[in-house]
């Protein structure tokens, strides 16, 4: 019984068609037969209104508008659709799949950006990516390509052990080079040759040259 009498306090409103005049605080100026009402936005309704819009809107005898859906917009607008939302919003697909699709281009903004799924798969014809800092955890890295150029002022490499299988050449060109190694330095090849400019210094507690 409760219910049924607040029910019956509810003003009923009225449907009309209007056009957007201007924006205002709180919402958006509609004129229609009614006359000029400001009118605030609906909460369905997502896509955000613009000017000469042809909307849908309720009005009660109150002076209560709404801005119900947008029901046609003018081809001269140039501006794209916008679907605007206060606070947080979140979509979700239960026992399905979602799909974003787009014939020209697809654009995310924001302040911080999550991405987590169990697998993911990226095919992209060309990628450019600009950042200042980049941080990676990862357990195995695999990469396959024909052609790998990297240009980097300073490089620091930290291994375990590293193994490095090269079939045909290999070229170092520096300005100077240093090794050092704390146990044994083995070089096994069919045949070795050193040229210098300069000097030539071995120095050891023992030489063998067999």
């Amino acid at each position: 019984m409760e219910l049924r009498a607040k029910i019956r306090d509810i003003v009923q409103p009225a449907l009309e068609y209007g056009v957007i005049a201007a924006p205002c605080e709180g919402g958006f100026v509609v004129t229609s037969e009614q006359g000029i009402v400001n009118a605030g936005v609906a909460v369905s309704c997502l896509v955000t209104p613009e000017t000469g819009d042809v909307v849908l809107i309720s009005m009660d005898e109150s002076g209560c508008s709404y801005i119900l859906s947008i029901l046609e917009r003018s081809k001269r607008v140039q501006k794209g659709t916008e679907l605007s939302f206060d606070g947080d919003l979140s979509v979700r697909v239960n026992g399905g799949r979602m799909s974003l699709a787009s014939d020209e281009s697809l654009s995310f903004a924001s302040k911080d950006f999550e991405l987590s799924a169990g697998e993911a798969r990226i095919t992209i014809e060309k990628a450019s990516f600009f950042g200042r800092l980049v941080e990676n955890n990862i357990e195995k890295i695999k990469i396959v390509a024909d052609t790998l150029d990297s240009i980097v002022r300073r490089a620091v490499q930290r291994f375990t052990s590293t193994y490095r299988y090269v079939e045909e050449h290999e070229e170092v060109q520096s300005a100077s080079t240093r090794m050092i190694v704390d146990g044994t330095l083995t070089m096994h090849t069919k045949n070795t040759m050193h040229i210098a400019e300069g000097h030539v210094k071995i120095d050891a507690e023992q030489i063998h040259l067999a």
